[in-house]
């Protein structure tokens, strides 16, 4: 099994390259909805309501995600605490799903918008990919297809990890500057000259 993460800034284009992998067969997991499914883990809510309080929680006793990010996003001291509750078991949750989608695929990918070298989780790759793109291409992006305006966006883009952190892991940097057929066509070379030979 070739084990591929990807990461890059929101806008970038990360969803383009994951239907690349998927139509090329590759078992493909996403950090974001293993996050969601562990905010129905007890232990972690048990954790979580140490640190956060009731508050955090509806009557039926599930996390509250606009509540708890009001919290943790308070201050970094609460930024860090959600951290050490959260990250340990997302990527536990990731390698789960890579380990049984690998049972069945040769290559899986994982995308994770949060891997930045903050930790070594990066080395459980075999090939790490990062998305760059332009601030200006990010913005125009962000404003036509999610509805933002020109502050949201770069609002957005100024809480983002620097984009520094994400190349300084990579293996592979796509530039998605262009059109969605120019970044195809980077990704289609690629593909065929690196992972298309290991699988023949």
């Amino acid at each position: 099994m070739i084990t591929i993460f990807v990461t890059g800034g929101i806008g970038s284009g990360k969803s383009t390259l994951m239907r690349f992998f998927e139509a090329k067969g590759a078992g493909v997991v996403y950090a974001d909805e293993v996050g969601h499914e562990n905010l129905h883990n007890a232990a972690m809510k048990d954790e979580l309501r140490a640190a956060f309080g009731n508050k955090i929680f509806d009557s039926e006793g599930e996390i509250i995600r606009s509540e708890l990010a009001a919290c943790a996003f308070s201050s970094s001291q609460n930024t860090a605490l959600l951290d050490s509750i959260t990250q340990p078991r997302l990527y536990e949750g990731c390698l789960r799903h890579i380990g049984d989608l690998g049972k069945s695929h040769e290559v899986v990918v994982l995308e994770m918008a949060i891997l930045d070298g903050r930790d070594d989780f990066y080395q459980k790759a075999d090939i790490v990919i990062a998305v760059t793109t332009s601030p200006e291409v990010r913005i125009a992006r962000l404003m036509q297809s999610r509805g933002f305006s020109e502050e949201d966006a770069r609002n957005r883009l100024a809480n983002q990890v620097p984009e520094e952190q994400r190349l300084s892991i990579a293996d592979v940097v796509f530039t998605n500057n262009g059109s969605i057929e120019e970044f195809e066509s980077q990704i289609s070379l690629w593909w065929e000259h690196e992972i298309a030979p290991r699988l023949a």
